[in-house]
């Protein structure tokens, strides 16, 4: 026989203390209704006196639960923090490769033209003399061709030959494809070497240097003139790009988010400005014999208000081919050439003359 022990003990009006053999309690209310708690939850209880009709429900149990299932949660959290962390240290590497990419518009250029030597370079081969390479190759092949059991077996050696005798009429077309492109890069150097304006806007236009400048939301626009000088307009149209925000993560592997500094973010648009500043001039010098260009940044000034000319550089051709563009200051660099640049390190670039 089991012994029961209950007592309940009043501690304010309406408030009871109840100590069992299960643990200790606590109920609040009055005879119709009752709220009690305990270690194994929480559970109200109303009744209507005089009628025996009671309603009584659990509302928060403490249930202790299985193992399998703790540890399910608990490996189900951990995922869940991982996955936090590992989008973080994403947002973090994007945004550090998004900075780097500011700093460095000036290193990604085209391949330099030798047009001196394409415009005295000799045929790939004599049209209609000789073979060109894809037919030289495929006619070796033929030559080559040592037919394999399964050849012999089937009895398809000659099918495997005029299989690769049909491959010559496009072979043929291949190599004439390779004489029309010698000939007229032949005939763009000539017409470049002479000044021809046409064709040097033709080089750039198929070139298309500036387009990763102009997918950041910038312009860029030019005009020759017959001294073989180049005077660029870089228009910038988008502060956005340089960031205004710092991105890190905290030693837990958090995101942190915070206000980049204001001259840290004058300094960092500076250089992004004098990179892309940089850029433009070698692509010139890398695509035409020109012997100078002039490179006008265009922005808004919130130094002074408006839009104008915030930068103006000369470059010339052999102060140019004699840098070493890795790892360079940009910033620095600029002020090795004639210049018109006003940049204070607390309100940034002021309004300045063009060079002409």
């Amino acid at each position: 026989m089991g012994l029961r022990f209950r007592k309940s003990v009043k501690i304010a009006p309406g408030i009871r203390m109840n100590i069992g053999k299960k643990g200790v309690s606590m109920s609040v209310g009055g005879k119709g209704f009752r709220v009690n708690t305990s270690s194994r939850g929480v559970s109200v209880s109303s009744s209507i006196p005089g009628t025996g009709i009671s309603y009584q429900k659990q509302i928060y149990s403490t249930r202790k639960k299985r193992p399998q299932r703790t540890r399910y949660e608990r490996i189900k959290q951990q995922k869940q923090k991982e996955k936090l962390m590992e989008e973080a240290r994403d947002k973090v590497e994007q945004y550090e490769a998004h900075i780097d990419m500011l700093l460095t518009v000036h290193e990604e250029v085209s391949d330099k033209i030798h047009w001196e030597q394409v415009a005295h370079s000799d045929p790939p081969f004599e049209l209609g003399k000789e073979d060109g390479p894809n037919v030289k190759e495929l006619k070796k092949r033929i030559e080559e061709y040592k037919p394999t059991w399964r050849d012999r077996f089937f009895n398809r050696i000659e099918a495997r030959k005029r299989q690769m005798l049909s491959q010559m009429d496009q072979a043929e077309k291949e190599d004439e494809m390779i004489y029309y492109n010698w000939k007229e890069s032949k005939e763009t150097a000539q017409q470049v070497l002479e000044n021809d304006l046409k064709a040097w806007h033709k080089v750039i236009n198929d070139a298309n240097p500036f387009e990763d400048i102009e997918e950041l939301g910038s312009r860029v626009r030019y005009e020759f003139d017959q001294s073989k000088r180049v005077i660029a307009q870089l228009d910038i149209n988008n502060r956005e790009v340089v960031p205004t925000k710092v991105l890190s993560l905290t030693k837990t592997g958090k995101l942190s988010e915070r206000n980049m500094a204001k001259g840290k973010y004058l300094q960092l648009y500076q250089d992004y400005v004098c990179s892309c500043t940089l850029r433009i001039a070698r692509e010139f010098f890398n695509l035409l014999p020109v012997q100078e260009v002039v490179v006008n940044v265009y922005d808004e000034s919130p130094a002074e208000g408006g839009y104008g000319c915030i930068l103006s550089v000369l470059f010339p051709r052999e102060q140019m081919e004699s840098i070493d563009f890795a790892n360079i200051d940009c910033s620095d660099t600029i002020e090795q050439f004639e210049h018109h640049m006003k940049f204070l390190k607390t309100v940034g670039f002021k309004f300045v003359e063009e060079i002409h």
